[in-house]
């Protein structure tokens, strides 16, 4: 598995794996109605040229399957939202989230000298709360029935991982 910047040149992997509903079923509600090409070139536009956001392509064997990084970064209170997408659900339970997440939090703590990186997840989505578990993120709270997804309610929890936690060293 490797991480390299995301660019433009991405469009049409991140267009397949953000019209993969079973990938964006726990992701970015923006990702759940069907959009067109045109759409998805703008929101990698406006993604990658922020400089509020560090994101990165997740390869394996030279196949791009999904993207991670970090959004929210306030230099002024160290700190950042994680995200990450696995598209291509073929590769999901195979480790490569929880590997993404590990480079992405070596990254943020040791070269954006982070203090806290946080996330929100689904309640319902537990391959994921196993992969935040097993980095070291820490249950902080929970937002009640924030997320509307298979015709329901759903909470998300907030997890956190700060630098003194972290059992890696830069």
């Amino acid at each position: 598995m490797t991480l390299e910047d995301l660019t433009i040149e991405h469009l049409n992997d991140f267009h397949r794996w953000i019209s993969n509903k079973v990938s964006v079923q726990y992701s970015l509600s923006s990702f759940l109605p069907e959009r067109d090409i045109k759409w998805s070139k703008n929101f990698l536009k406006e993604t990658i040229s922020s400089s509020a956001c560090w994101s990165q392509a997740i390869a394996v064997d030279r196949v791009n399957i999904g993207y991670c990084g970090l959004c929210n970064i306030s230099a002024l209170n160290k700190s950042a939202e994680y995200f990450i997408l696995i598209g291509d659900d073929s590769h999901w339970g195979m480790g490569f989230g929880t590997s993404a997440g590990h480079a992405v939090l070596q990254y943020g703590f040791c070269n954006l000298k982070l203090n806290r990186i946080w996330l929100t997840v689904s309640e319902t989505n537990h391959a994921a709360i196993r992969s935040y578990i097993k980095l070291g993120y820490r249950v902080e709270g929970q937002m009640r029935e924030a997320c509307f997804r298979d015709n329901k309610y759903h909470d998300k929890i907030v997890m956190s991982i700060l630098k003194h936690e972290w059992q890696n060293e830069c």
